[in-house]
């Protein structure tokens, strides 16, 4: 048996466990725990979720234990799952029985899929990957490590993109576009070229506007 922890109960974390209810529904071997969060508060008003356990730095990771990172927060993805992998933690994939997921596509671990996603032939998600309702991957797309895709974003086949990407909502790249790290691509937002790390693209064509971080 396993029990599974959802890391972060906000917003995300509450979602993510509604697809996490459906998702293992008539699995025996796993059950729902609980949440972790460093807001202890996050669930004030939410009573008829699964408990809040405690913090995430302070919980003690258990032999049966197995989680799900419901961290909407790019950088904070990785810097809560990296926590968990050095303590000994293991993660799940997540895909909701309502996802078509072609059986060719490759998944790293950690991976989330929301209800009425498409992911394409031969594409290849990177751990810690996150698409939301609706969202689009072509075939033979490679999307790097903690990227995510806000619902009714489309990234087209044989797009490549770096890690820590983010898509918004209906943001669209086009074929064979090839992004670099820590790339946004803003809500309503089609690019159509290449992209360097650390942008922000925005408007329809795109234009990339300016730096949005530090390497």
């Amino acid at each position: 048996m396993y029990n599974i922890i959802i890391l972060g109960a906000g917003g995300m974390g509450r979602e993510t466990c509604e697809v996490a209810e459906d998702a293992f529904a008539n699995n025996p071997n796993c059950q729902i725990k609980g949440f972790l969060s460093d807001v202890l508060d996050v669930l004030d008003g939410f009573e008829e979720y699964p408990p809040l356990l405690g913090t995430i730095k302070d919980y003690e990771i258990q032999p049966n234990d197995r989680f799900i990172l419901a961290i909407g927060d790019v950088e904070g993805r990785r810097k809560v799952a990296e926590d968990i992998l050095k303590r000994g933690g293991e993660f799940v994939n997540l895909i909701h029985p309502m996802a078509k997921v072609d059986k060719r596509v490759e998944l790293g671990r950690g991976v989330i899929i929301f209800p009425f996603c498409h992911v394409g032939a031969n594409a290849k998600l990177g751990d810690f990957t996150l698409l939301n309702l609706h969202a689009t991957i072509g075939h033979d797309v490679i999307l790097g490590q903690f990227s995510e895709l806000a619902p009714f974003s489309v990234l087209g086949g044989a797009t490549v993109t770096g890690e820590e990407c983010y898509f918004g909502m209906h943001a669209s790249v086009a074929q064979k576009v090839k992004l670099g790290n820590r790339v946004v691509i803003s809500q309503g937002s089609v690019t159509q070229k290449d992209q360097p790390d650390d942008v922000l693209v925005l408007g329809v064509p795109g234009k990339t506007l300016r730096k949005i971080g530090m390497s």
